[in-house]
């Protein structure tokens, strides 16, 4: 099952990292051990930054996602650790371990839909169950992508040449 809870940290200056400073404390871990930087795709300008922080029996995950067009937004681990097509395409289908146990989820990749505040941004903070992260397991969600949708997307499917909808996209490199 996934715990969502919400991360805001007004006080933080950088506005890539605000929300981090309280997810370290809520998962007593101040070392990511894997990041997401999101980048635009799709002629958007939507960008971002997504953390991965090892916890006892889950991955905790924190981001900030800025300009991005208010409303609820799909969010998901696609399969590929590649976003360097312009329309993310490269980055794959969502992520999923056949057979694998994803708790709460129908597959390996899915996670929570972000609700994009009029500003503009929305913040992401969520336990993970059935990943890891920087252990080289089947598991890692370390050489994946994260890529954040243009709407709310139920299956997406990478299309090259095509508009996908895919309109950030971040590999997610160990740290």
């Amino acid at each position: 099952m996934l715990a969502i809870a919400a991360a805001t940290c007004a006080s933080c200056s950088d506005p890539e990292l605000r929300g981090t400073a309280m997810f370290d404390r809520i998962f007593q871990s101040s070392t990511p051990r894997g990041i997401a930087r999101l980048a635009p795709k799709s002629g958007s300008t939507a960008r971002g930054l997504i953390q991965f922080y090892p916890g006892d029996g889950y991955v905790g995950v924190a981001g900030n996602i800025f300009d991005l067009a208010p409303g609820a937004h799909s969010v998901y681990i696609h399969a590929n650790g590649n976003c360097s097509s312009p329309n993310g395409a490269s980055a794959g289908p969502v992520w999923n371990i056949e057979g694998a146990a994803n708790p709460g989820r129908a597959r390996t990749g899915d996670l929570p839909e972000i609700n994009v505040r009029e500003t503009g941004d929305a913040e992401l903070a969520l336990r993970l169950r059935g990943v890891s992260v920087g252990t080289g397991r089947p598991d890692d969600v370390i050489g994946h992508a994260v890529v954040v949708h243009d709407g709310v997307v139920r299956d997406p499917m990478p299309v090259f040449g095509a508009d996908t909808g895919f309109i950030a996209c971040g590999v997610i490199e160990g740290r």
